[in-house]
């Protein structure tokens, strides 16, 4: 007799899409050992049932706890446990019906020593219903030391609490969860020290300072629709967030400021979340406003779609990276052809007129044959290279390489050229994530344990399978696979990078043990080509081309730096080239997700040792490598700074203004008021457009970036000025109309006739200020 209890993510809530932690218990009534396999069987999207099987040892009579994390899929609500011994034999089995939220849910861990007061954060409405929160109180006892066990959080909330009370594989998974994709929120105030203080040297471009008693006016938040009607007086602290763009603020006091780190968000705020539990609960659009600016529109659409069931942009991203063949292994259609040719003329009338003058055509047909048998040997031997006989994989694999950590994740695309069963092995150490996507069914999510499971990621000993059962020929399994590991060797790319306006200074060395290509150093709407580096090489940027880049159209500058409108590539160069540019591109596209200070270095290898994610070296295989290292950027010269205007959020006035990608939708006037700083002295502000030659480097008639009227709101006449075709830099004295008292900027675009073309966004400049902080 074998019982099984299972309890599974935090409070017994799931999320469809994510990784999904679990504890099983075991306990063996029965008088032999029991020795076998423990399995967790779910149903993907795709409608197939994947296992998840683990080595099981429990003593007679006794029992064994088991914790593990699995991927669930989208839209999956069950799961299945089931016990085999060494023979295969099933021993137990038990079904579980997941509590799955059938609304769209916002997790948010909470980590504070006064729960109660933050109970308002709770059940909050965001964006008219768009989601609603889950909050889920956390302690030192119950925070998980691995990334894969947070993966049900959407966020995680600090306030109140000393955070280095977490051990440091705690707050390394956090900080690894939070640059996958997560947001992190830290409250300060009276607290500051023990929220923000351990992360202040990273974080932070100054020290913060000591918290003192405001009077904050909370109604006159943009977007309070039913404002209070009292001031409120906490302990407020003031900080410079490395990068960050201001959120919310209220008279001129910056309330919360964020920052892009990696795929996730920082997000601190001035004040203790606890001090603010009597106004919220008098006032519930303040709660629903934090969460709204926080998240921002496109993670609060990204996050409703998961539960609809409509999340399927990694898979479709992944097939379109990893679906499209080996060049390598593709047949020459010339060579074929001209064999086939040679066949034609030697097998047709060569050979018989030859037969016919030595009196032998009777022979012809055996002759022919002869010919024939000879020219298979001939197309079997030329086409050993392209034949496949076992399996084989492509793969697209991304390995950002920092100071203490290495993070390597890899898109990976299975086949086998047969209708036959096949396993390949990985590392121990590796995330499995399947990548799968409905195509027409809706539900059939039900599985009982008795279902033979279409695919087995299966951990043994030190490395794990992925085993596929009985697939058809040449159909694809995708996988996202996902390491980390510490860097030991110190790879990756260093340097010291200054960029003031125009100028760039510094230098970028190449630790990496192998030759890289297509390097670029790639800044927040500004690029600068690398090349090719060599082991060891270091490269100064201050002798190369600065490109401003648009932020609207990443293919084409991915393209750029890919070598794909390089003239003097053509055939298999050309069309690796292209390879290179849809890679880099996905891989621009998942990492900037708005404004950063950072910068990045990216760059191509090609080294086979460097490349294979998957242990069986006997497997034919192609792909690509992706290596890069984030690096921060000085961005002062003396007592002058020079920073994107962008990184407090633009209001839109009117139009349709796209923020991730400073872009608009084209067919009416979009208006921006830029919040350029109150405390910022400003000496001039530039107008960075991105450079001509990525406006169309296709010659297909459509232009990028906007062409058209730029005009400025006059303060004082209480009109827009449209300023001089062509002039992009404007100092103090310039600017004196058109700055509010708080250091607002109103700008008017409006498209001309020359931007009519085949795009529906058109990349808008890039405000960057220089100046002084007051």
């Amino acid at each position: 007799m074998v019982s099984i209890e299972f309890d599974y993510g935090y409070g017994n809530s799931a999320k469809g899409g994510r990784r999904l932690p679990f504890t099983i218990r075991i306990k063996n009534e029965a008088e032999d050992e029991l020795n076998g396999s423990l399995e967790i069987l779910t149903r993907q999207s795709d409608g197939n049932v994947y296992a998840y099987a683990y080595p099981l040892s429990v003593s007679a009579g006794g029992s064994g706890q088991y914790e593990h994390v699995i991927p669930l899929g989208v839209g999956s609500d069950q799961l299945a446990v089931r016990i085999k011994n060494e023979a295969g034999d099933l021993v137990a089995a038990k079904r579980i019906e997941l509590n799955v939220s059938r609304t769209p849910e916002l997790f948010v861990g909470v980590l504070s020593d006064e729960p109660a007061a933050l109970e308002y954060l709770n059940d909050v409405s965001v964006n008219y219903g768009q989601l609603r929160t889950h909050c889920i109180p956390l302690s030192k006892a119950d925070f998980p030391a691995e990334r894969e066990k947070l993966d049900s959080f959407d966020m995680i909330l600090i306030s109140s609490y000393r955070v280095s009370d977490l051990s440091v594989e705690q707050t390394r998974a956090m900080m690894q969860w939070m640059r996958d994709g997560g947001i992190l929120v830290l409250g300060t105030g009276k607290r500051v020290n023990d929220t923000l203080g351990v992360f202040a040297p990273e974080f932070l471009d100054d020290r913060y300072e000591n918290p003192s008693l405001e009077e904050v006016d909370f109604s006159q938040m943009e977007g309070m629709e039913r404002p209070g009607e009292e001031a409120v007086t906490i302990p407020l602290v003031r900080f410079s967030l490395h990068g960050g763009s201001v959120l919310l603020s209220a008279d001129s006091e910056s309330l919360i400021t964020a920052a892009n780190k990696g795929n996730g968000v920082l997000a601190v705020t001035s004040f203790d979340f606890a001090d603010l539990q009597d106004y919220a609960e008098a006032h519930s659009a303040f709660s629903d406003l934090l969460f709204t600016r926080i998240l921002g529109n496109a993670r609060l659409d990204a996050l409703a779609s998961e539960t609809y069931g409509t999340a399927y942009d990694e898979y479709w991203s992944a097939q379109s990276l990893i679906d499209s063949g080996a060049p390598g292994l593709l047949p020459d259609t010339g060579g074929y052809g001209g064999l086939l040719g040679l066949y034609l003329v030697l097998g047709g009338p060569l050979l018989y007129i030859l037969l016919r003058k030595k009196g032998m055509a009777i022979f012809y047909k055996r002759a022919l044959a002869l010919w024939a048998l000879l020219f298979t040997v001939a197309v079997s031997a030329v086409s050993s290279r392209t034949r496949l006989r076992d399996t084989f994989y492509t793969y697209a694999r991304i390995r950002e390489a920092g100071e203490d950590m290495i993070n390597e994740v890899s898109y990976l695309n299975l086949k086998n050229p047969y209708n036959a069963s096949y396993t390949v092995h990985i590392k121990g150490d590796t995330d499995v994530m399947p990548l799968t996507a409905t195509f027409g069914q809706e539900g059939g999510r039900t599985v009982t344990g008795e279902e033979m499971a279409n695919v087995t990621i299966a951990e043994e000993d030190h490395e794990k399978q992925i085993r596929v059962r009985n697939v058809g020929a040449f159909t694809s399994r995708f996988f996202r696979l996902s390491r980390t590991e510490e860097n030991v060797k110190q790879i990756g790319f260093s340097g010291q990078v200054s960029l003031f306006g125009e100028h760039c200074q510094g230098k970028i060395v190449n630790h990496y043990p192998f030759p890289v290509t297509h390097a670029a150093l790639m800044f927040y709407g500004k690029m600068v080509p690398l090349g090719d580096l060599a082991p060891g090489e270091s490269v100064d940027i201050g002798e190369l081309p600065l490109y401003r880049i648009p932020l609207n159209d990443r293919s084409t500058v991915a393209g750029f730096i890919s070598g794909v409108y390089d003239g003097a590539a053509g055939g298999d160069q050309h069309l690796r080239a292209l390879e290179r540019a849809n890679f880099l591109s996905f891989y621009l596209s998942e990492s900037t997700s708005g404004y950063t200070a950072d910068a990045r270095v990216v760059a191509f290898s090609e080294e086979e040792e460097e490349r294979e994610p998957v242990l069986d070296r006997n497997l034919k295989n192609y792909g690509m490598t992706i290596v890069t290292s984030t690096l921060p950027v000085n961005d002062r010269n003396g007592d002058q700074i020079c920073r994107s205007a962008l990184i407090r959020t633009p209001e839109v006035l009117s139009g349709d203004y796209l923020a991730e990608t400073n872009s608009y939708y084209l067919g009416e006037p979009v208006v921006l008021a830029y919040d350029l700083g109150s405390r910022f002295r400003i000496r001039h502000l530039l107008m960075e457009e991105p450079d001509p030659l990525f406006d169309d480097p296709e010659g297909s008639g459509g232009r990028r970036s906007f062409h058209g009227t730029i005009s400025f709101y006059n303060y004082s006449t209480g009109s827009f000025d449209d300023i001089e075709d062509g002039k992009r830099i404007f100092d103090e004295a310039a600017l004196r109309h058109y700055l509010s008292p708080d250091h607002v900027i109103t700008v008017r675009y409006a498209e001309g006739a020359e931007q009519e073309g085949s795009h529906l966004d058109a990349a808008l400049p890039v405000l960057t200020v220089i100046g002084e902080e007051e």
